[in-house]
């Protein structure tokens, strides 16, 4: 009955890497629970789904952290009850330092206050997103993995995550490497 009045956010994450193995999930959130657990670890050439769900009146809103032998990453997501007031919105970050080991609210208030201008510096690059009646794409990239999402605008929401392998210059991201943004390219 009260239906229309909940948010849900399922994670769909695809790993088509030769050999990143994305392990240790945690979860925070501002608002909403974990209703589907994601898997203790997602191997390469494996896949995965969670889901997120929010009590009746509340949005869902919160991050999803994993960890790679030399990364680590966060998927920002809101999925607010009263599209009126607040837009649903995407992020993504991924940090060659391991930054989301700490506390994850810490990560959280960082991703919902990025903005949607693409961030990065020495070790972490990140983007996020406000959705539209057009969604774009979120794409970063560290190192020689590139990590790309997409999110459906609807109550029942659904985020797309593949990380794939891609050819390094041979450079690492503190020489401020260019990333590639929301189809914009970013120096």
């Amino acid at each position: 009955m009260w239906e229309f009045l909940e948010r849900t956010v399922e994670i769909q994450i695809s790993n088509m890497t030769q050999n990143v193995t994305l392990e240790n999930p945690r979860t925070y959130f501002y608002s909403g629970h974990s209703s589907f657990l994601p898997r203790p670890c997602v191997p390469p050439s494996s896949s995965d789904t969670c889901r997120f769900s929010s009590p009746p009146f509340r949005g869902c809103v919160g991050v999803l952290v994993y960890e790679a032998t030399t990364f680590t990453m966060a998927i920002f997501f809101s999925n607010p009850l009263d599209y009126n007031l607040f837009p649903m919105e995407l992020g993504l970050e991924l940090s060659l330092l391991r930054a989301h080991l700490g506390r994850l609210e810490d990560t959280y208030t960082r991703m919902s206050q990025m903005g949607t201008l693409p961030t990065s510096n020495e070790t972490t690059v990140g983007c996020h997103v406000t959705l539209d009646t057009c969604q774009e794409p979120v794409q970063v990239s560290v190192g020689r993995v590139k990590v790309a999402a997409t999110m459906s605008n609807t109550r029942r929401s659904i985020i797309r995550v593949v990380l794939e392998d891609q050819e390094c210059s041979g450079r690492e991201v503190g020489e401020r490497l260019p990333f590639y943004v929301a189809s914009r390219e970013l120096v």
